[in-house]
């Protein structure tokens, strides 16, 4: 069976001396592994559509789960990111964790989406890969079925008070005149920082990059993005890792 799908190349491994497998993030069955005959050969007529982070639409040969291409048409190609190690590299762990929690033959065109926005956020010349991160870590860990409750004290259910604290037990909200009920492992949260994560989640998927933070507010949110997406998973990544090591000045 054919069928004709969108998606973005998120991984590629080579077979042999000409073909190769392509981990394709689709609309319409999430991340798929489909197999590129003589994708390696010169003049390949599917070599432009099928390069690392190419959003492209692609023809497939279906045969229960297994997939072969076809052949492929580019839409947009986010080639730019791989002159740059630390926008490479982000964009790669980025993939691992779409990777890894992506289920068979779920619709994916909601994280399609966001990918492709968070892509083209990154290969903006002064790009504020920082802010990304944390943006995408707290949007996609939501997406998947992960999102803190952050629309008020689940105690008293008032939207914001002085002091508010993050549960790290539960994933909500208590307010500060609440707190004492609780037995909660608590983090106090600025009123700055609690407005940036609920921006975050809430807000709709072309506008999630619509802000821009500095300083210890910065630094405060993308470290709660990142633990907090580590422990919904209950993993680490290499490619975090190695992200790490391409850091230079990061909340500068």
């Amino acid at each position: 069976m054919l069928v004709t799908v969108e998606g973005i190349v998120l991984g590629k491994r080579d077979i042999g001396e000409n073909n190769c497998f392509l981990d394709i993030l689709t609309n319409e069955y999430g991340v798929i592994e489909a197999i590129a005959h003589g994708l390696k050969k010169a003049g390949s007529k599917n070599i432009s559509s099928t390069g690392l982070f190419s959003y492209s639409t692609f023809c497939l040969n279906k045969t229960n789960l297994r997939y072969t291409l076809n052949s492929s048409e580019p839409k947009y190609s986010f080639f730019g990111l791989s002159s740059d190690i630390k926008k490479f590299s982000l964009a790669i762990y980025f993939a691992d964790i779409i990777k890894y929690t992506s289920a068979a033959e779920q619709s994916g065109e909601d994280i399609l989406r966001f990918l492709a926005v968070t892509l083209y956020q990154m290969e903006k010349e002064n790009a504020d890969l920082a802010l990304i991160k944390a943006v995408f870590e707290l949007r996609i860990i939501s997406m998947l079925g992960f999102m803190p409750d952050l629309r008020a004290c689940r105690i008293c259910g008032e939207y914001e008070r002085e002091k508010m604290f993050f549960s790290d037990d539960e994933n909500d909200l208590v307010c500060g005149e609440c707190a004492e009920e609780v037995s909660d492992k608590l983090t106090e949260l600025s009123s700055v920082l609690l407005h940036t994560m609920r921006y975050a989640v809430y807000s709709p998927v072309n506008k999630v990059y619509g802000f821009t933070l500095n300083g210890k507010v910065k630094a405060d949110f993308s470290d709660f993005a990142e633990k907090y997406i580590l422990k919904q998973l209950g993993r680490d990544f290499k490619t975090l890792d190695y992200y790490k090591k391409t850091e230079e000045n990061f909340y500068e």
